[in-house]
């Protein structure tokens, strides 16, 4: 039995660690600022998707006056090559007017290169212009019943086009662009996102089977200590397949009814390391030809959360921490404000990792109702929590129509979708996030 005394000093030394961590929080000074030495703030923001912004250029000005007139400085812009294809004016076009406008409106853009480690480029006509572009043949996954599922993210031929396609974005927009760039050790240093939302299911293909037994083999060393482990009775571990239904079903994983949790969770590992190291190796090649370059990544959802949304994505897409280890700097797209352990979690995640977290929040519709209504809201405290715990500080979004959004809808009785904004819930989330970012900036100065 632990004595009194022995409890009064575990309570005392747990009191210490939090306040070692509150206080690492209240002075630390990681603070990612841009050209102008001003703090990191902006908004997710979309030039291309829905009219009228698609075809009005005049639109996207005026929001983006009003952007940096809200103290914003960064746009987190889709920049994938499907959309550099699909331009007006022929190939590049609608990046080139996103780049224009950013720039004429003094906003830089931190740009998404590809959508869960390029699986837009999964599509039988993308892979022969990718071949033709680059000389590389793409090879696609296939799931346990063999049919192609999406492009294998750790293949040569992925890592190799989607270096390429970085490449070409940045000699095309570094020098004129408006690139965002980051002060680092006295240089003002260029930053993409190779994906936005790391995100992989896993393929049921050889040569991935054959991967997924060596990072079990690695981790166990023999099928006696993964059978004891994963409560199973297999023969050998190379007869493993990583789609396998029997060992990995992500929904009865999520309902807490398979046979095999353990299974599951390193299989999640394994696809969170694969993404992990093919981001990062795609990475590597860049800055060995662009040394000052920062690489950023993007979760959907915060880091660590319980959010029912969140853990589907960490069970079906193993977007974890560890997917996100090869980035200088990881954005996090949060479900509202955090919770204490949440804030803590991420706080150990920083000091650990040494990574640069940037904190955006989701802009509920009903938050906008609550202030109406002349209720609280503990998003009058976001600004607060951002310059505490993270690096920087955004929005998600102005302008995703068929997710959270402020932009007021721009037909009333033909939303896009069902999270539209009226006049009066847009004025009043502009009118917070305003708030919110004034509250940043003060802080993080």
């Amino acid at each position: 039995m632990i004595s009194t005394h022995m409890k009064t000093i575990v309570a005392l030394l747990a009191a210490l660690i939090l306040a070692a961590g509150a206080a690492w929080a209240a002075g630390r000074d990681t603070t990612l600022r841009t050209r102008d030495g001003s703090p990191l703030c902006g908004f997710y923001y979309f030039t291309h998707w829905w009219e009228p912004w698609t075809s009005d250029d005049a639109r996207i000005a005026k929001d983006l006056r009003e952007i940096k007139a809200m103290g914003c400085n960064t746009l987190f812009l889709d920049s994938e090559f499907t959309q550099m294809l699909n331009g007006f004016d022929g190939r590049w076009s609608l990046l080139d007017r996103g780049h224009r406008l950013a720039k004429q409106a003094g906003l830089e853009i931190l740009p998404w290169m590809s959508l869960m480690e390029w699986i837009d480029l999964g599509t039988p006509e993308q892979i022969a212009l990718i071949k033709d572009m680059y000389g590389v043949e793409l090879k696609m996954g296939v799931d346990y019943e063999g049919n192609p599922n999406r492009l294998l993210v750790y293949d040569e031929a992925t890592i190799e086009a989607g270096c390429r396609y970085c490449a070409d974005y940045l000699e095309r927009y570094l020098k004129d662009g408006a690139i965002l760039h980051i002060r680092d050790g006295g240089k003002l240093k260029p930053v993409i996102a190779i994906s936005v939302e790391l995100n992989w299911a896993g393929s049921n293909d050889k040569t991935t089977n054959q991967m997924f037994a060596s990072f079990l083999k690695e981790k166990y060393g023999d099928v006696k200590s993964l059978n004891k482990a994963w409560k199973t009775k297999l023969e050998s571990i190379d007869e493993i397949e990583c789609l396998d239904p029997e060992l990995f079903d992500p929904q009865k994983y999520l309902e807490k009814k398979t046979r095999h949790p353990k299974a599951m969770e390193d299989q999640i590992a394994f696809r969170a390391k694969v993404q992990n190291d093919s981001m990062g190796e795609i990475g590597r090649r860049l800055k060995a030809r662009y040394p000052d370059l920062l690489i950023a990544a993007e979760l959907p959802y915060e880091m660590y959360s319980d959010h029912p949304h969140a853990i589907g994505f960490r069970i079906y897409g193993a977007h974890t921490p560890e997917a996100a280890l090869h980035a200088d700097i990881t954005v996090l797209r949060c479900t509202g404000y955090l919770s204490k352990r949440i804030e803590n979690a991420l706080i150990k995640w920083q000091k650990d990792t040494g990574r640069h977290l940037v904190i955006t929040y989701r802009t509920y519709r009903g938050i906008a109702d609550l202030i109406l209504e002349e209720k609280d809201t503990d998003y009058y405290g976001i600004g607060a929590q951002a310059a505490r715990i993270g690096d920087g500080f955004g929005f998600y979004s102005w302008n995703e129509m068929v997710d959270t959004h402020i932009a007021a809808e721009p037909d009333i009785e033909h939303p896009y979708g069902v999270f539209f904004m009226d006049v009066d819930q847009s004025d009043t989330w502009r009118a917070l996030a305003c708030q919110q970012i004034r509250e940043y900036r003060r802080i993080a100065k």
